[in-house]
């Protein structure tokens, strides 16, 4: 309300329960809009992590079974309305600069939503039709607007409806809800990753064993879901010694067919980058890690007030 009173410059990331509205009211306006929406895909990842040393995670035909009983297009769609990308591909984010260097995202084979699938891995670890698997609850953390409830939520029904799996949400400040993580107290939580730098690596490290400590007890600060294999590591291993960046993006495709085919994480989409502007706001560009550069940022009169 602030943003459109102009009391505002710039307003970040539009409320879910607002996007509709408001790309309404620009598409009803066209060439006379009000204000100007950037949009663009960020590196940034929203998935859910599972603790892979302790049942039933330990099992990946599990972690699989979760990762294909989920329609990650219905829950972009119709629970953020739009906003954000399905995460059909790996944890990268398919960024139009990786892509650029080589990192050929559609050719990632990702988790198809196949509840035929989900539900004969899920059997075939030991649970058919969702019998004898232990109720486990999705920790999540508070904050970050209506979307890690409501997107909880669905995922708590889609793998009821699914796999037969009664799932408890239980919602933490985000504090105590790292604490839990990193200490190994928590089986299955929501997470994100926002890139420090714009590199694969920067996502693809989370994954490494060499952030694993010795003991469950035992703080992990990186690798948070404890996964561990050394086809990956090896992978990971040989891109940190390559200099050409284009062979060196394809070590890290290949890591992230890994990790999927392992079941590592549970990607669940990933963001964009939503700005609303005023219109005598100038050169503020929107890139994809939301890296704000203001030295060229310079404003024009409104239409509606003096010089």
């Amino acid at each position: 309300m602030e943003f459109q009173k102009g009391n505002l410059d710039m307003l970040y990331r539009i409320p879910t329960e607002n996007i509709g509205d408001i790309l309404a009211d620009l598409d009803k306006a066209k060439d006379n809009v009000p204000f100007e929406l950037q949009l663009s895909p960020a590196m940034n990842l929203f998935y859910y992590g599972f603790l892979h040393p302790v049942k039933p995670f330990d099992d990946k035909r599990v972690c699989l079974a979760f990762n294909h009983a989920i329609d990650r297009q219905k829950i972009v769609d119709y629970t953020l309305k739009g906003e954000g990308i399905p995460a059909l591909y790996g944890m990268v984010p398919p960024v139009p600069s990786f892509e650029a260097k080589g990192y050929d995202f559609k050719s990632l084979k990702g988790y198809a939503f196949d509840t035929d699938l989900a539900k004969k891995l899920l059997a075939e670890a030991g649970y058919p039709n969702g019998k004898g698997f232990p109720h486990i609850t999705l920790q999540i953390n508070s904050g970050g607007g209506d979307r890690n409830v409501l997107t909880a939520q669905v995922i708590q029904g889609m793998l009821k409806e699914n796999l037969n799996i009664d799932i408890n949400i239980e919602t933490l400040p985000f504090t105590q809800h790292l604490d839990k993580i990193e200490s190994g107290q928590t089986l299955f939580w929501r997470s994100g990753w926002i890139s420090d730098y714009p590199d694969p690596e920067s996502f693809l490290t989370l994954l490494s064993s060499s952030h694993i400590p010795d003991h469950l007890s035992d703080r992990s600060f990186f690798n948070t879901t404890r996964f561990k294999n050394a086809k990956y590591d090896s992978l990971l291993y040989l891109a940190s010694m390559e200099i050409d960046d284009v062979k060196r993006f394809k070590l890290y495709l290949q890591a992230d067919q890994v990790q999927i085919d392992e079941g590592a994480l549970m990607p669940i989409f990933y963001d964009e980058i939503y700005r609303l502007i005023q219109k005598n706001v100038k050169d503020f560009d929107v890139n994809a890690m939301e890296y704000r550069d203001v030295s060229r940022v310079y404003f024009v009169p409104s239409e509606d007030k003096n010089p």
